[in-house]
């Protein structure tokens, strides 16, 4: 039993997959999959009516209900055939289906003698909205009004060729049949919204951070605070402008993954803010967009990591080295764009921690004077001395060798 679940699973996922093609949107590739599921469903629902048409003896009632069942395989495969024509397969079986229920309600004379049948052009207009847009669906509405109006007149000017003999019972199963096809259309659409909506959420929260990303979804106007205390760190991959010129694009790619892929691990693991990659530049945040007392170590710690990993071991069969700059003081986070938006930072203190790093040692760490007066009882450090900061004068820096055996176990 256990090994034919996932085999029901292919078979049901090659059938939603009739009509799928390179490049579909995912708007449309979700309506077609809620249509796939509903049709197939009316096609196996339809059998039971027409099985008592023919017990009944209307046999051209049956047998134009046996032509819908038939058609059936074959629109699937024009789907399959041609997908970009699924807008005009749909109508077309849709008229067909449309027109066989006002020749039910002509024969049975009229609206209720026929069980209401034409009330499944509500099946229409909801497959319409679903797989096609609007605009359609509100075209199959005016004509499931103009389909009710004429069977309501219609025994007015033509007489009943059948009468049914059971016109409650009718009306009850295609009450029933319709719920059920509703029923399933709704519960599959649901389904395919929370998942498109989880897609959503997951790649919003991999962009930004989760605070960031549900005060955006709650309608802010603009995301901008101020953190007092916070520590950026901005870390390059030491000569790889000219390691790069002799890299194909995939390779040179693949690399920058790995290692980001890395840091992130990291990053995740301190409970720390990735703010973006620039080129082969890494920046992190710690203090924001939650205030924390121990940003300095906890960057300190990461920039240690950083180091030491990438000092010892290999990345696709390369040895690089890092070179990293940490400061730590107030700063001003928040979102820049409506379109392709980002969480940032802004301040001083961030265009300090960027001359860090580009006046740094490659395989070293240098960290300003701020960060240093933070740390220096918890890591071993050395003075740099005074470094020339383009735009920032003189400063005073410092190198982060190691860690003291009494750093909190929790930071690292």
């Amino acid at each position: 039993m256990p090994t034919m679940l996932p085999r029901w699973r292919r078979v049901f996922e090659s059938l939603l997959a009739i009509g799928s093609f390179p490049g579909e949107p995912e708007i449309r590739r979700g309506g077609r999959r809620v249509f796939i599921v509903a049709f197939i469903a009316a096609i196996f629902l339809t059998i039971p009516t027409a099985v008592s048409y023919f017990a009944a003896g209307y046999a051209p009632l049956a047998l134009a209900n046996i032509a819908l069942i038939g058609l059936g395989p074959l629109v699937l495969y024009a789907i399959h055939r041609w997908p970009r024509w699924f807008a005009r397969i749909v109508n077309c079986y849709f008229a067909l289906g449309y027109a066989e229920g006002l020749v039910e309600a002509t024969m049975f004379g009229g609206l209720v003698r026929s069980g209401l049948g034409v009330i499944f052009g509500l099946v229409l207009v909801l497959g319409a909205l679903i797989t096609i847009g609007p605009k359609a669906a509100f075209w199959w509405f005016i004509a499931f009004v103009v389909g009710v109006l004429y069977a309501l007149v219609i025994p007015s000017f033509v007489r009943p060729t059948y009468h049914m003999r059971s016109v409650s019972g009718e009306i009850a199963f295609n009450l029933i049949e319709l719920g059920i096809v509703v029923f399933i259309t709704l519960v599959y659409f649901v389904r395919q919204r929370d998942r498109f909506q989880r897609l959503s959420d997951d790649l919003l929260h991999n962009i930004l951070p989760d605070e960031i990303a549900r005060r955006l979804k709650g309608d802010a106007d603009m995301i901008a605070d101020d953190f007092l205390e916070a520590s950026v760190l901005f870390a390059d991959v030491a000569g790889f402008t000219p390691m790069s010129a002799g890299m194909a694009p995939a390779e040179l790619v693949g690399l920058l993954n790995e290692v980001f892929s890395i840091c992130d691990g990291f990053v995740e693991e301190l409970g720390l803010e990735k703010i973006k990659t620039v080129g082969d530049e890494y920046m992190v945040a710690a203090g924001v967009p939650h205030p924390r007392p121990d940003h300095a170590h906890a960057t300190a710690v990461l920039a240690l990591r950083m180091r030491n990993h990438f000092a010892s071991n290999d990345v696709l069969g390369r040895r690089l080295s890092f070179r990293i700059g940490i400061n730590s003081g107030p700063v001003t986070a928040g979102i820049i764009g409506k379109r392709k938006f980002s969480y940032d930072l802004w301040g001083a203190a961030v265009n300090a921690a960027s001359r860090m790093e580009s006046t740094g040692i490659p395989g070293s760490i240098q960290i300003s004077a701020e960060t240093y007066q933070m740390i220096r009882d918890d890591f071993v450090c050395e003075e740099r001395g005074v470094v020339a900061v383009k735009g920032l004068g003189e400063m005073t820096t410092y190198l982060l060798l190691s860690r003291r055996e009494q750093v909190p176990a929790e930071i690292g």
